[in-house]
This record gives C-alpha cells, structure tokens and sequence, in this order.
C-alpha cells in the first residue's frame, strides 16, 4: 500500500514535555536533520504493518506465541549481512524452544533496526573523575569516555536511519515477495524512545492513517509511559501494533487508563503489554494488573521481559542478571495469567549471539562477570542462557 510524506503534528515535537530527550546543542542543525529524515523512504510499509497486527491477532488470540529478543543497545556498525545473520540465527533457536514447549506458531520478532537509543537514570555519569553525559545511544552520543564523543550530535540519527535500512535488507524486507512466502523475515522492534528521530518519520498509509515507519512494531518505556506526555499520545495516533512496558510502579488505575489511550477500539492485535516486574514482585504484583485489563475488555498480548528488573551489581562494579532469577519470574508470570485465565503471549529478553558473560547462572558465579563484558548499556544474555530461560516457558 501507498505510503505517503506528512507534516509532523507539533503536539509530537515539542520535546519540552517529554522526558529522557537529549540537550541538543545546535537547534539549527537539528531542525535540518529532522527537515531530512521526513523526506526519506519509509524503512517499512503499511502492508508489511497491517500483516504484523493480523499476526499478532492470532497471538492474542491463543494461538500462537512470541520470542522477542536482540541487544540492549544496538550497534549501528552491526548492520552487515554477517551481524544481522547471526542475529537471526539466535531468534531461531529460540524460537525453536519455544515452539517445543508451546506446540504452537511462534512469531520472531528482534529489538533490531533502530534500537539505537536508550533512556538513563541519570544524565551525567563520572568517569575518571570527569563528569560526562550518559551515553543515550547511538542516535544520540557516542559510548567512549571523552566529552566530545558524548556531545548530542543530530547527525547521527542519519546514520542509524541509513544502518536501520541495511539492517531491513539483510533481513530480506526489500524482496517484493517477503509477505507471500511461508514464514515471513523477522519483524523488525524498539524502543520509539528519541522524539526528533521516529516523528519526523510518521507517513500516512493509503487509507490516510498515520504510520511509524521507523519500524514495525515500537514500544514504549516504563520511563516513558506518562499518560499526558508526548510519547503515549504518538502512540495513540499510530496505525502500527503498539506495545508498552508494565514496571512495578504500575497502578490498576493507570494501567487501564494507558489501555484507554492505546486502544480505544478494543482490537485483537493491537496492544501489548511487557511485564518487567521482577522476580520477587510479579506473583504478587502481576494478577491485580492482569485482571483488571481482562475484566475491562481490552485483548491485550501479554509478554514477559524477565530480565530488567532483575539487574544487579557485582562487588567489581559490574551490572549482571541471574538466569535462575529470571526463570523464577517466567514462571511466576506464567502462574499469574494461567490463574487469570489469561494466554501467556510470550517473552521478551535482551541477548546476543556473542560469547559474552555479562550474565551468570546465580550470585555464586558474580566472580566470572566482565570476563567477556562488550554491552553498550546493559548485560545480555547469550544463546546458551537465553535458549535456558526460553526452555523454562
């Protein structure tokens, strides 16, 4: 279908309201980056966005499942045929042992092409005694420790505009026939965190609805979740299936009120919503949220992301995440919609092909983390301990 240029609504661009935005120091120059990130091909296409929430129907529906998975923080310079390859070949594994424990349909879908931005607890950090701004990813800054690499630079959006539209070809979204074949490539997901990069590439499709054609299917943060803020209400307006994270400062109230938001309509497909609760909280935090958007009508997917609030330090200053302890949330999750009578939709997990140990079975192995540490933010899992976590579904 059609996809054609808009104007953005300046209710979206007006990043004095929303919260986890970069201080872009030459306005200037960002508003020519924005001018030119309108004006490029869409990196997805309303047909390819209407075939995702058909698919994501049937998940909601029961009748299959989701494995969303891929890097905390994307490296725009992993956008070769051999990095997208082996990113694929991950989601297939796990997608395998998820289909093994579920016997149904698994969609795979990857936090790839575009999660090249990233929300902080803080906005400056300490490095060798210099106070530095975080890294925000690589739309953003850059990760090395030197003021000017961490300075906010417009131009990278370009660059992860033009990474993103390698990453789609490799991922064989640019064969015509891609929608017809037996199993369609990997769906395409992340964060729709940084405003000045994913507004200026609304499209409407040609039945005049506005599209995100930054990526099939975005979600938003649990930092970013605020009801009146910017983010919620680009969502709102969207065509595309959208998804939001559930942190444990979620209130019933608030929650029902988002679903309000995001999904007036009440439609199969559209809304998901990804538990990260921790594994300590979900059994007793989960089953109130999840009745009360069952009772209000509203179809929802849920997911399981077992790992983000389950992060730790370790004695040398590591972050890290247990496997065992996100076991114990898939499972708590698991009891907590089966009790509700609610279909457990799937898992949502940051990991990668690397032999990285940026994760560890349990705190007896904390010694072992940062023997191979390569994340840009936080830590992942690798193929052996996500294909674990998958298995315990």
């Amino acid at each position: 279908m059609e996809i054609t240029g808009m104007t953005a609504p300046s209710l979206l661009l007006d990043t004095g309201r929303a919260v986890q935005q970069p201080v872009w120091e030459n306005h200037v120059h960002l508003e020519r980056v924005r001018s030119e990130l309108s004006e490029l091909p869409a990196l997805v296409g309303a047909d390819e966005i209407r075939t995702l929430r058909t698919l994501l129907s049937t998940v909601a529906q029961g009748r299959a499942t989701i494995i969303q998975a891929g890097d905390c923080a994307e490296d725009p310079q992993e956008s070769t045929p051999v990095h997208v390859a082996r990113k694929v070949a991950l989601l297939n594994i796990l997608a395998g042992a998820l289909r093994m424990k579920t016997h149904r349909p698994v969609l795979r879908v990857g936090r790839i092409g575009g999660q090249y931005a990233k929300p902080r607890s803080k906005p400056t950090e300490m490095v060798g005694g210099v106070e530095l701004a975080s890294f925000r990813g690589h739309l953003v800054n850059g990760p090395q420790p030197h003021p000017v690499h961490r300075r906010a630079n417009p131009d990278r959006m370009l660059a992860g505009y033009w990474a993103a539209n390698r990453v789609m070809g490799h991922l064989g979204w640019r064969v015509p026939s891609s929608l017809s074949v037996i199993e369609p490539p990997v769906w395409t997901s992340h964060e729709a965190l940084l405003l000045d990069y994913e507004v200026p590439q609304l499209r409407r499709d040609g039945e005049n609805r506005m599209v995100l054609t930054s990526t099939h299917w975005p979600w938003i943060g649990d930092r970013t979740r605020h009801l009146d803020g910017p983010h919620v209400e680009l969502f709102s307006r969207i065509a595309n299936p959208v998804a939001c994270k559930v942190g444990p400062s979620m209130t019933a109230e608030d929650l029902l009120a988002l679903c309000e938001k995001l999904d007036p309509q009440r439609e199969s497909g559209r809304l998901t919503l990804i538990a990260r609760l921790g594994a300590a909280a979900v059994r007793s935090t989960l089953p109130e949220l999840v009745a009360a958007v069952r009772d209000s009508g509203h179809p929802v997917i849920w997911l399981c992301d077992p790992l983000h609030a389950n992060t730790v330090s370790t004695d040398s200053g590591y972050k890290t995440r247990h496997v065992q302890t996100a076991i114990d949330e898939v499972r708590g999750f698991r009891a907590a919609l089966e009790e509700a009578g609610v279909h457990a939709g799937g898992l949502h997990l940051e990991a990668t092909p690397d032999d990285v140990v940026e994760c560890v079975f349990d705190s007896s192995q904390n010694d072992e983390v940062g023997q191979r540490y390569s994340t840009l933010c936080d830590p992942r899992l690798n193929t052996a301990q996500a294909t674990e976590v998958v298995s315990a579904w």
